[in-house]
């Protein structure tokens, strides 16, 4: 069963950040050899920034179109690419939105889906608005910088 811990950089390496973390690692024997694999942990805030973001975005735009909040969201990811392509039976291409979750996406992946996010919503959800002006607000309004 797979290790999952976060942990710090220090001089002498990476150390486990919490308690559960520290006893995983004490499980482990003696000159164990262990497959690391390293990602960026996520943001929470620049998480509840995006969210911010799509929240502003519905309640400025046509809800017939975007129902919910998550179904604008969908949107977004399959317009940023998050996405898989089906094929219906009568032909018909599709997309189903994928995941922006914390186990899919690192922060830097995270970074540059908020940037392509904004510079969407510039272009064309809300025009003569831009992408530094939009980043700008939601900050403002959330009292979160990115």
């Amino acid at each position: 069963m797979p290790l999952k811990l976060v942990c710090m950089k220090h001089l002498s390496g990476l150390r486990p950040v919490d308690q559960a973390g520290m006893d995983a690692i004490s499980r482990l024997g003696m000159g164990e050899v262990v497959m690391v694999q390293v990602s960026r942990s996520r943001n929470i805030k620049h998480h509840r920034l995006y969210w911010a973001l799509v929240s502003l975005v519905w309640e400025n735009i046509d809800h017939e179109r975007y129902p919910t909040p998550d179904a604008l969201h969908a949107a977004f990811k399959i317009a940023a690419g998050i996405r898989t392509q089906i094929t219906l039976p009568d032909g018909t291409i599709g997309f189903i939105p994928g995941s922006i979750s914390f186990e899919k996406m690192d922060q830097s992946e995270f970074s540059a889906f908020y940037e392509r996010i904004c510079d969407l919503i510039a272009r064309h959800f809300l025009p003569g608005v831009s992408n530094k002006e939009l980043k700008a607000e939601i900050q403002q309004m959330t009292g979160i910088a990115a």
